[in-house]
């Protein structure tokens, strides 16, 4: 029997033991509201690559659905969140996310209105580095509805 390096490798591994499964996070939850100040109450959380994240939006807004809807998207690090928003405004039945730009979109609720609320569950990126997330509804971007995402180790 002829053992090439690789497989002479391979059983010294499997022996000792020097093989070791990936090790994920615990699933993270993540409860985020939006007001009619257009604000979110959480601006900034941390996850772990690859980590499963459970996220729900509530509006916790007074105004009608018709005039304070909002939605939490998550973007690509490196995404042009004001181009993404302002070339969506034309676009309500795709919750102000042209379709052009969804590639931009790793994460996303629906739009909430006053007492409604979305939970969603994403997997987080890979690479570490900051992902912005943001309002698309118009012009609550503009006026700070937005925040941070960071993956990190």
């Amino acid at each position: 029997m002829k053992f090439t390096t690789l497989s002479a490798l391979a059983l010294v591994c499997a022996l000792t033991g020097c093989f070791h499964a990936v090790e994920t996070a615990p699933p993270k939850t993540v409860e985020i509201t939006g007001d009619d100040d257009m604000k979110f109450n959480v601006t900034s959380f941390a996850v772990a690559p690859g980590q499963k994240v459970t996220l729900t939006l509530k509006n916790i807004g007074e105004l009608p659905k018709e005039a304070m809807s909002h939605n939490w998207v998550l973007l690509e690090q490196g995404t042009d969140a004001a181009r993404l928003v302002q070339t969506g405004v034309g676009h309500p039945e795709s919750d102000y996310i042209p379709s052009d730009r969804s590639v931009y979109v790793l994460a996303k609720t629906k739009l909430v209105g006053p007492g409604e609320s979305d939970t969603i569950t994403f997997t987080a990126p890979l690479n570490p580095g900051l992902y912005e997330y943001i309002c698309t509804f118009p012009d609550h971007y503009p006026r700070g509805m937005k925040g941070i995402m960071t993956v990190r180790p």
